[in-house]
């Protein structure tokens, strides 16, 4: 009898051990959790952030290659009329080159008669005196002589404005293609700025797609993370409700940790610090569930075999998941700082459907967990 009693002792040692050590490993790693909780937040802001900036950078790529595209489409307009330019210089410059031959030929010409006449001077008119049959012919010749050289400077005259024109129109022209030219190369400019800036954009997007692999690397080691620390989590609570059951805890008198006979799992460890039923603070009304008091970020489990309901915003629930485990009996789990199911799912007993948090009517981190039974809500107690 006495051997029993020194069992009974030590196995009351162990587990009061195993009470106030759980709760510190819990709460470590429930801390390690919202830290990598936080981590994950701030890696999805980071990855958030930088695609704006990216789409941002990406809408000026987009209207600098329009404008490329655009330049582009002047110059090759401005190509198009400095060639048009071009072969008009070459065919005026032609034109330019037969006036310029036809006067050459006309004033070497003139140059002959002029030295000719110089040379023999009243010799000549002797000599249309001595070859005239008579003196109207004689006359004639004179004024014939005097008609080509007449003839001969206004052709002269004629090529000399002719060629003016020509050297005017080519003046012209020449200057046209200029001035084009010079068009030409204020667009080559600019789309060499234009080249520049989406090069610079190109480069901003490319060290931001950087970041955000960093970023998503940082968030998928999180993320893993998370889920262990929530294994480890569920585990030490599984061990604590157990550990509860084996000492003979109870529900009753002050805030204190519930006890679960074992066909269902409690959703999560933590002091009960509001009971089922009517009260006045921290709200006036009828309390229809209890609430647990736990740290943020602490793991929220399924208490069995369920479908989801609803998982979403939920009115003063705040983040809120509801769970049909049959027979007309739902779970509410409310003021969850994380949503882990989605409508339609399916879980299994011990499944984490979020995490604790003080979203909706709240006054701190907490976990409303309420059941509806035949219709009405009940006192959980009253299941477990």
């Amino acid at each position: 009898m006495a051997r029993k009693r020194i069992i009974s002792s030590f196995i009351g040692v162990i587990i009061t051990l195993g009470l106030v050590i759980s709760p510190v490993n819990a709460a470590s790693l429930t801390e390690q959790l919202q830290e990598s909780n936080q981590k994950q937040a701030a890696a999805q802001y980071q990855i958030d952030m930088t695609q704006n900036t990216i789409a941002g950078i990406q809408t000026e790529i987009a209207k600098a290659n329009e404008e490329m595209e655009r330049i582009n489409g002047v110059i090759a307009s401005i190509n198009t009329e400095i060639a048009a330019l071009e072969v008009n210089i070459a065919k005026t410059q032609e034109e330019l080159n037969v006036a310029e031959a036809k006067r050459k030929e006309q004033e070497d010409a003139m140059n002959e008669r002029v030295r000719t006449m110089y040379m023999y001077g009243n010799g000549s008119m002797l000599e249309f005196l001595f070859t005239s049959s008579d003196f109207a012919d004689f006359v004639t010749k004179v004024d014939m002589s005097r008609y080509i050289i007449e003839s001969d400077k206004e052709s002269l005259d004629a090529l000399a404005e002719t060629k003016r024109v020509i050297d005017e129109k080519k003046a012209s022209i020449e200057a046209d293609r200029l001035k084009t030219v010079s068009k030409k190369t204020e667009q080559e400019t600019s789309l060499a700025q234009q080249q520049e800036i989406k090069a610079q954009k190109d480069s901003l997007v490319a060290q931001n797609q950087a970041i955000i692999a960093e970023a998503q690397a940082t968030l998928n080691a999180e993320t893993a993370a998370a889920s262990d620390l929530r294994s480890q989590i569920a585990a030490q609570v599984a061990a604590q409700n157990a550990a509860n059951a084996a000492s003979g805890g109870s529900s009753t008198g002050g805030s204190t940790t519930f006890v679960p006979s074992g066909t269902y799992t409690w959703p999560c460890a933590g002091e009960i610090t509001s009971y089922f039923g009517p009260r006045t603070d921290p709200y006036t009304g009828y309390h229809e569930g209890v609430d647990i008091g736990a740290s943020t970020g602490t793991p929220v489990m399924a208490m069995g075999n369920a479908q989801v309901l609803s998982a979403g915003w939920n009115g003063g629930y705040g983040n809120c998941v509801v769970l049909s485990l049959g027979n007309g009996m739902q779970a509410y789990y409310g003021h969850l700082s994380e949503i882990d199911v989605s409508a339609g799912q399916t879980v299994n007993q011990g499944d984490i459907v979020g995490l604790v948090g003080s979203t909706g009517n709240s006054t701190g981190p907490h976990l409303h967990f309420g059941i509806i039974s035949g219709g009405d809500f009940v006192d959980p107690f009253g299941i477990f």
